[in-house]
């Protein structure tokens, strides 16, 4: 495939089956986001040729974990198949149960911890565990927010706790190299940690790396999408140095497992 054809002459990628592991819906107060609404992202992905996204709404961790996900549940619901969701836990509240929308067939396929959001909560906060629970009973995915080596370190405790559960480790610690070589570790150490590809800054090469490293089964196509366009990280894994076949994994194939869609 001339994927550097695609990306030079802006051609969607129709012809490969693309889901996009992190993206955000809703707008947010710190900063100035474009496209963040449901029909906004639809119109994003059908540009770039994208099949699926799976979002978690910033209001839910942000401030109203209610309100938030139900903005999720409404674009899942408008868009089905396109748009997937996570549910997105906040534990500053006593009431948060995610049970409500972890309910098969809906389209919210796992839970979102950030952590950072909150207050730099720990990952491994026990007002976390009850959705982590959940995650582990049904076997679902769990995206971090995972930019140091102490959200990595927090991150794998998790990962240790709840082996039933799958966690994937959001922007991969490219902040430092201490938090780099701490997702590394984890994700050749634990059979139920993988890495996204949503990193808004990285050298030339850092794909291969990450996948020579820890195996393209272990790498999972993300954007951060709307914090930043889809366009960048898309482009960076098409013009990466990886096989066609790398390249397809890595995009959708390992998602479609990891998520049984």
């Amino acid at each position: 495939m001339n994927w550097a054809a695609y990306v030079e002459n802006g051609k969607p990628f129709d012809d490969i089956y693309i889901f996009d592991v992190h993206g955000h819906i809703g707008g947010d107060i710190r900063l100035q986001l474009g496209n963040h609404t449901a029909d906004d992202m639809v119109n994003t992905l059908d540009r770039l040729g994208v099949n699926s996204i799976c979002v978690s709404p910033i209001l839910a961790f942000a401030s109203d974990w209610v309100r938030g996900n139900e903005l999720a549940l409404d674009a899942v619901k408008k868009h089905p198949g396109r748009i997937y969701a996570y549910a997105t836990p906040n534990p500053f509240y006593e009431d948060c149960d995610l049970s409500r929308y972890l309910v098969p067939g809906n389209g919210i396929l796992g839970i979102k911890a950030h952590g950072e959001y909150q207050a730099g909560t720990s990952l491994c906060d026990c007002r976390f565990d009850p959705a982590y629970e959940i995650a582990d009973q049904k076997r679902l995915p769990v995206l971090f927010h995972a930019w140091t080596a102490r959200q990595v370190a927090e991150g794998m405790d998790v990962a240790s706790r709840f082996p039933n559960a799958n966690f994937i480790f959001a922007h991969v610690g490219f902040t430092d190299a201490d938090a780099k070589a701490g997702v590394i570790t984890g994700a050749k150490k634990y059979d139920n940690v993988y890495i996204d590809t949503a990193i808004s800054s990285s050298y030339d090469g850092t794909i291969e790396y990450l996948v020579n490293r820890v195996g393209d089964e272990k790498v999972l196509y993300g954007s951060d999408c709307s914090f930043f366009d889809c366009c960048h990280t898309l482009g960076k894994l098409a013009l990466s140095r990886l096989s066609d076949t790398q390249k397809e994994k890595i995009l959708g194939q390992n998602a479609k497992k990891l998520f049984a869609i």
